[in-house]
């Protein structure tokens, strides 16, 4: 396998100007891997944000709410950027950039995340979310939703409390509007 593949390309995030790159993206600079096979998500990954992200759009749209998904890039205030699975916004927020091809300068009111590609090197997982979770809420977002896939758990995080859910409880998301991730699935996973 050819590698022709620049090291920039393989950014994840970036806080404070340290970069945060994909998981095994050095089997990628080695030609052991195709840059897809560290971009892409899971099926389980995929299945999760597709059904959360067309449930909450359908249920959210006509209460002034948008909902993105595709791993929005959004600028930190601090400097940096992070990546977010599924993000909710009120919709005229958005709106004044839409047309933009730069990452988004306002925080979602909630972020959704499920798992993560990131490479922890110096950092463990739960350092990662919590750090993750706190640059968001520096920007104002009031939760962050963590779908972890392995241990099949749901952590809401919010400025004031954490807490962790099977995925068979109800997930408050925002007004009064939940999932219940067993049930959204029907059984698929």
């Amino acid at each position: 396998m050819s590698v022709d593949i620049k090291k920039e390309s393989l950014v994840y995030e970036k806080i404070n100007g340290k970069v945060i790159y994909y998981k095994n993206y050095e089997l990628v600079l080695k030609g052991k891997k195709n840059l897809e096979e560290v971009m892409a998500d899971s099926a389980i990954q995929a299945v999760i944000k597709s059904e959360i992200a067309y449930y909450l759009y359908k249920t959210l749209r006509d209460k002034g709410y948008i909902v993105l998904a595709s791993e929005i890039g959004v600028k930190l205030k601090r400097g940096g950027y992070r990546g977010i699975d599924i993000s909710i916004y009120k919709k005229e927020e958005v709106e004044k950039y839409s047309d933009s091809e730069h990452y988004l300068p306002i925080s979602p009111i909630v972020a959704i995340e499920v798992d993560t590609k990131a490479q922890l090197e110096k950092i463990s997982y739960m350092d990662y979310i919590y750090r993750k979770t706190q640059d968001l809420f520096q920007m104002e977002t009031i939760k962050v939703i963590w779908i972890l896939t392995k241990p099949k758990l749901v952590l809401i995080a919010q400025k004031e409390s954490w807490v962790i859910k099977n995925w068979n409880e109800d997930i408050d998301v925002i007004e009064n509007i939940s999932f219940n991730l067993e049930k959204l699935l029907g059984g698929k996973i």
